[in-house]
């Protein structure tokens, strides 16, 4: 019989970086409620509509998400600068990173 590893759901999520191709590694915040509040409001729209989004306004979407997520560590970051630091070597993270985000949401 195989035992099944248990789940602490206490336990704190190891940190994730972002490496995008300013050369800069951004820290992203833990995902929980008021981070996931504070996307939301940066983003204007609710995590709910996320998938929808992300069909109609695919790159506007996933720039928006990643600042969202930067912009809790780094409020000096601005969206424009966060978008020109997004190229194709940096999706495949990015991909992941939303992939979790929307398991969540």
């Amino acid at each position: 019989m195989v035992k099944e590893k248990e789940v602490n759901i206490l336990e704190e999520a190891k940190p994730k970086t972002l490496t995008l191709a300013d050369g800069k590694e951004y820290k992203l915040p833990p995902i929980d409620m008021t981070t996931l509040a504070n996307m939301e409001k940066t983003m204007g729209f609710g995590l709910g509509r996320l998938g929808h989004k992300l069909e109609l306004e695919t790159i506007t979407t996933i720039r928006m998400l990643i600042y969202a997520l930067i912009k809790e560590n780094y409020p000096e970051a601005d969206i424009d600068s966060i978008g020109r630091a997004i190229t194709l070597r940096e999706m495949k993270a990015i991909a992941e990173t939303i992939s979790e985000i929307m398991a969540m949401g």
